[in-house]
């Protein structure tokens, strides 16, 4: 009760200081052949507004994809419109999960894969922050580079082999030794079983900040490692996290895919602050340690023109 308590105080923190991202001028939406999606949630609006201002501010074009429960009010569908003139909104209910399961962010995957088939499509949660240099990412996009960002963090800011994009059969084995119970590791231990495992790629990126390439790779892929996780899981492959392992399983299997380079783009982590870091994803667990991510927020609200509140 006490953990609930000072979460939810944390929260309330973290809006009344990063409120002024309301105030910050329209931010048009600007065509162009790829789209910018997010899972839009009715209790996280102020969040993304920050978020894709942050990031949008940086990339300067591209079409804005709210995917949103039809139940959204439409004070949000206004606030929304109004701070991004061009939005699109598509709802969670709408996306066609075919063979596939509901909840647990598939209706996302499943939306990007078919949105992918003919535009390059960036994947941005609303607890992410933009604040520096992305030229990668405009390369990404213009040259059809899939994309993630590493799932883990370190202390020296050095990437691990387990960060890299490398066959399944390998992973298995060194999954194996984990003591962890998380889904995606339980699935990885199974690698090895999957029909093509010597050719085909995985990689442990993290679905907060992803890039699909057009045509890349298709649904039917897909649909099959969704397949292959229910038979070998069972109920345990409704769990949250088995999205964010087929989103890492598509990413790794598109042609020239990468793996952002870290710290640059990062999991925020209050033990693993670098110097350099462009773009931070401030997971659940993490979000609201030490004000960083107000503080970091504060400053972006600035730059857009918003009132700066004391830190």
């Amino acid at each position: 009760m006490f953990h609930n308590w000072k979460v939810k105080r944390s929260m309330a923190r973290f809006y009344r200081l990063t409120k002024g991202i309301l105030d910050t001028p329209p931010m048009p939406v600007v065509d162009a052949p790829w789209s910018i999606a997010s899972i839009v949630s009715n209790d996280y609006i102020q969040m993304y507004i920050l978020a894709m201002k942050s990031f949008y501010s940086r990339l300067g074009a591209g079409k804005i994809v709210a995917i949103a429960d039809r139940d959204m009010p439409s004070r949000d569908r206004e606030l929304l419109t109004h701070h991004f003139p061009g939005i699109e909104f598509a709802f969670i209910e709408d996306v066609d999960t075919g063979p596939c399961q509901r909840g647990g962010m598939w209706e996302r995957l499943l939306f990007l894969l078919d949105r992918s088939d003919k535009e390059y499509v960036i994947q941005l949660d609303a607890d992410t922050l933009t604040f520096g240099d992305i030229s990668e990412i405009k390369s990404f996009i213009q040259n059809n580079v899939a994309f993630t960002l590493s799932g883990s963090t370190s202390r020296d800011g050095r990437s691990r082999p387990t960060d890299e994009i490398r066959p399944m059969a390998q992973i298995a084995p060194e999954s194996r030794e984990s003591k962890s119970d998380y889904i995606g590791i339980v699935t990885e231990r199974l690698f090895d079983q999957y029909h093509g495992a010597e050719t085909l790629k995985y990689v442990r990126g993290s679905a907060a900040f992803a890039g699909l390439a057009k045509k890349g790779i298709g649904r039917r892929e897909i649909e099959q490692f969704h397949a292959f996780g229910k038979e070998h899981l069972g109920k345990r492959w409704m769990e949250w996290g088995s999205e964010q392992t087929a989103c890492n399983f598509a990413v790794a299997n598109s042609p020239g895919a990468v793996v952002l380079p870290y710290p640059k783009y990062a999991n925020f982590d209050p033990d693993a602050l670098h110097a350099g870091t462009t773009l931070l994803h401030f997971l659940g667990s993490r979000r609201y340690v030490g004000d960083h991510f107000a503080t970091l927020g504060a400053n972006v609200i600035a730059e857009l023109g918003g009132a700066k509140r004391s830190v």
